[in-house]
């Protein structure tokens, strides 16, 4: 299988494809025993992480090893569920698929349908591969050093509770760009420009681009807009002097509370994540389906998905 970003495996020699579900999802234990059945009929082995595998009533591995022993790893659940994983097996190279048995699902794209149809065509190594910026976080919270070595949709830093509007300063490098007065900021990757940052406003990023993106929420000044940064760029945050204090959130995790003379700095990760998808499905594809975009040039069976959904 060739790992270069967006580009088609071809048929080769199969896969090993190791097979981790959300068990609290409804909708889990059908799919993989479905799988299962699968594996059965065809002679092909799918490797089970542990709790996955209890769903079978069989054997199966820690995270550590299954990772260790595969070329794939198929996550069932929802966007959260990909999330974790890709925390808990970063830096390692292993493509990631994303199945939706959630909700709307931007990195879960493949639905329970497509998966089970696409399952020959997987074990044969027929996918598109893409590589994904990720961000690191170092910083200072009341002398505490904090360290998140990989952040692959956002940093958010948020007012929380508090009534007070939120005073941020940004520096970029050694050069200040401004102190956001808002109800926070957000830094996303390409791949979250599509999460938290597009519900404030922010651009909606190409996800192999080497950029990351920093959008107020809800600013205090009309004029205060999304910025969009290189990959080679630092972005260090502070709170100033008799500000309110702010909360800190990566990924929708909580990582604590900046109070004046506190910083966090912002950078590209050392090393990215690698997405796989079906072989006939991209990004603007994926775009057009959860966004609902319509047109006149969208082909047929979009246009029959929405016609059938009750849209226009």
């Amino acid at each position: 299988m060739r790992r270069n970003p967006g580009v088609d495996s071809g048929r080769g020699q199969m896969l090993r494809i190791g097979v981790i579900a959300n068990t609290r999802k409804p909708g889990a234990r059908t799919l993989v025993r479905e799988m299962q059945l699968f594996s059965e009929r065809h002679g092909f082995p799918f490797l089970w992480e542990e709790q996955t595998a209890k769903l079978l009533g069989t054997e199966g591995r820690d995270l550590a090893g299954l990772i260790g022993g595969v070329d794939l790893l198929i996550v069932a659940g929802g966007d959260g569920s990909l999330l974790r994983v890709v925390h808990a097996v970063y830096p390692n190279p292993v493509p990631i698929l994303g199945v939706n048995i959630g909700g709307l699902g931007f990195l879960t794209a493949v639905t329970r349908e497509e998966i089970l149809q696409a399952l020959p065509d997987l074990a044969s190594g027929l996918l598109r591969l893409s590589q994904r910026l990720a961000l690191k976080v170092r910083g200072s919270l009341r002398g505490k050093k904090l360290q998140i070595p990989c952040v692959f949709n956002d940093v958010v830093l948020f007012r929380g509770s508090s009534s007070r509007m939120a005073r941020i300063d940004v520096h970029a490098g050694d050069l200040l760009v401004t102190e956001f007065q808002a109800d926070g900021v957000v830094v996303a990757t390409p791949t979250g420009s599509t999460a938290y940052a597009l519900s404030a406003g922010g651009p909606i990023v190409v996800p192999e681009a080497q950029v990351f993106a920093l959008t107020p929420l809800c600013p205090h000044s009309l004029t205060n807009r999304s910025l969009v940064f290189s990959a080679d760029s630092q972005v260090r945050m502070t709170v100033p002097e008799r500000a309110a204090p702010v909360r800190l959130e990566f990924d929708g995790q909580s990582s604590g509370v900046l109070h004046c003379g506190d910083w966090v700095e912002i950078r590209t990760a050392p090393h990215p994540v690698t997405l796989a998808f079906l072989a006939s499905r991209d990004f603007f594809q994926i775009l057009r389906q959860k966004l609902r975009w319509s047109g006149a040039s969208l082909p047929a069976s979009e246009k029959r998905i929405e016609t059938e959904g009750g849209r226009v």
